[in-house]
C-alpha cells in the first residue's frame, strides 16, 4: 500500500516547488491555495515538481484566495475557475474542509463564474451536500471525474470502484460532470477497457473530454518505463497530447456507439457544451471542430449563430489586448479568413492562453521553451499518434 513515507522516499531529493496561487490556463483561471497531492499518479506533472505522495499544503485561507482570485489580471465575471488543479482536493479531509469554506466565501462575494472541480477520488457525502447546496444558492459548479481504465500499478493510492460511484451519486443530485478521459497508455488502451470506461461513463456524464499524455522533456525518462516507444518517437514533448493509435482510433469511433454522447477533445468546448455557452476559443469551423468532436447539432448552431452575431475583431482591438497584457510593441498578423491572431513574439503560455479569452478567437504565439506549462493547443501544439490501430 503506498504511504507518505514510501512513496515520499522515491522523491526525498526532489525539492517542492510552488505554482502561483491564481494563474491563467488554457481554458480556465487556475486557483490553488492548497498545492501537493497524496496521490502518486505516474504520470502525473506535479512528479517533476515534488508534489506528489506529499502532505498537501495550505497556502492561503478561503477568504484570501477570494481576495487573491478577483484581484488577478486574468480574473473577469465570466470566465471559468478551475479550484485546486495542484491536489485532488478530495483526498483528505482538511483538504475538503478548505473547500466547503471556499465554496461558501464564493457564494457570499457573489462569484458567479463557472466552477470546476477536477477529482479521482471518492467524494464523501457530506462534501456532495456542501456541492449541491452551494450550487443552489447560485454558484455553478462542474466536476470533472478523472477516469481512464488504468490500474492502481499507474494510479497509486486511487480507489478506482470508488472513484466510478461518482459519476451515478453526482448526476442523481443534479451536479453536472464532465468525464475527463486522461491519459491513455497501451495497457488501458484495450477494447475491453475502453469500451468499459465509455460505457459507465457515458451513462452519467453531460460528455466526455478525452486528452493524451502530456510528456515534459523532465519527465520523459520516467514515463518511458510505463511506455518505452516515447523515448523511440520523435515530437513527444512538443505535442499536444500522445496517444496510443488503439485509443485514438476508439474515441473518434465512439458516436457509432453512444451517438447521444457528446466527445471533445478541446476542453472549452466540453465546459462550454455544459454551460449552454457558444465557443469563444475560435474552435468552431477548425479541423478539431469538424474532423474530431463529436459535438451536437444544436452546440454547434449555437457557436455559429455566435460568431455571426457578434462583432469581429479588428486590429485595433486586437492591439489594445495587446497593450492589456504588457506586449503593446508586439508584432501580430490578423488572418481574417482563419480567424486567427499570429503573435510574432514569444510568449508565456498564460499569456497567450488570456489573450484567446480576450479577443474570443484563436491565437498562435512561438512556444517559450523555459514555460512551466507543458505544450499547449493554445500555443499551436498538434496531437501525436503512436502504435499501430491492432
Amino acid at each position: 500500500m503506498n504511504t507518505y513515507h514510501d512513496a515520499g522516499d522515491r522523491q526525498a531529493k526532489r525539492p517542492r516547488t510552488q505554482t502561483a496561487i491564481v494563474d491563467q490556463h488554457a481554458t480556465w483561471i487556475a486557483v490553488n491555495p492548497i498545492q501537493g497531492c497524496p496521490k502518486s499518479c505516474s504520470y502525473c506533472f506535479l512528479n517533476e515538481r515534488g508534489q506528489t505522495a506529499v502532505r498537501p499544503e495550505q497556502l492561503v485561507d478561503p477568504a484570501e484566495t477570494v481576495d487573491l482570485l478577483t484581484a488577478s489580471p486574468y480574473y473577469t465575471p465570466a470566465r471559468p475557475i478551475a479550484l485546486y488543479t495542484w491536489t485532488d482536493v478530495m483526498a483528505l479531509p482538511d483538504s475538503r474542509a478548505h473547500l466547503a469554506d471556499l465554496l461558501a466565501v464564493l457564494v457570499q462575494k457573489k462569484i458567479h463564474n463557472p466552477i470546476v472541480l477536477i477529482t479521482k477520488c471518492p467524494i464523501p457525502d457530506d462534501t456532495l451536500d456542501t456541492v449541491t447546496t452551494t450550487r443552489q444558492a447560485g454558484l455553478r459548479t462542474i466536476v470533472y471525474l478523472s477516469y481512464s481504465g488504468l490500474g492502481r500499478d499507474v494510479e497509486r493510492g486511487i480507489r478506482h470502484e470508488e472513484l466510478k460511484t461518482n459519476f451515478p451519486r453526482l448526476a442523481q443530485a443534479g451536479v453536472p460532470v464532465v468525464h475527463y478521459w486522461r491519459p491513455a497508455f497501451p495497457e488501458s488502451a484495450t477494447t475491453g477497457t475502453m469500451e468499459a470506461v465509455f460505457d459507465w461513463a457515458a451513462t452519467y456524464a453531460r460528455c466526455t473530454m478525452a486528452a493524451g499524455l502530456k510528456v515534459e522533456s523532465a519527465a520523459l525518462p520516467r514515463l518511458a518505463g510505463l511506455w518505452p516507444a516515447l523515448v523511440t518517437t520523435p515530437g513527444v514533448t512538443t505535442a499536444e497530447g500522445v496517444y496510443p493509435r488503439a485509443f485514438w482510433n476508439f474515441i473518434h469511433a465512439t458516436h457509432q456507439r453512444r451517438p447521444d454522447h457528446p466527445l471533445f477533445h478541446t476542453n472549452s468546448c466540453a465546459l462550454a457544451y455544459v454551460l449552454g455557452q457558444p465557443d469563444r476559443f475560435g474552435v468552431f469551423g477548425s479541423d478539431v471542430c469538424t474532423a474530431r468532436n463529436h459535438c451536437p447539432n444544436a452546440q454547434r448552431l449555437r457557436c455559429e449563430a455566435d460568431i455571426l452575431r457578434r462583432p469581429a475583431p479588428t486590429d485595433a482591438t486586437i492591439r489594445t489586448a495587446l497593450d492589456r497584457r504588457g506586449y503593446a510593441d508586439t508584432q501580430f498578423t490578423f488572418d481574417h479568413p482563419r480567424g486567427e491572431v499570429v503573435i510574432h513574439a514569444v510568449l508565456p503560455t498564460n499569456t497567450a492562453a488570456a489573450l484567446t479569452h480576450d479577443l474570443g478567437i484563436r491565437v498562435r504565439v512561438a512556444r517559450q521553451h523555459s514555460d512551466p506549462y507543458w505544450s499547449s493547443g493554445t500555443a499551436g501544439a498538434l496531437p501525436l499518434v503512436i502504435g499501430d490501430a491492432g
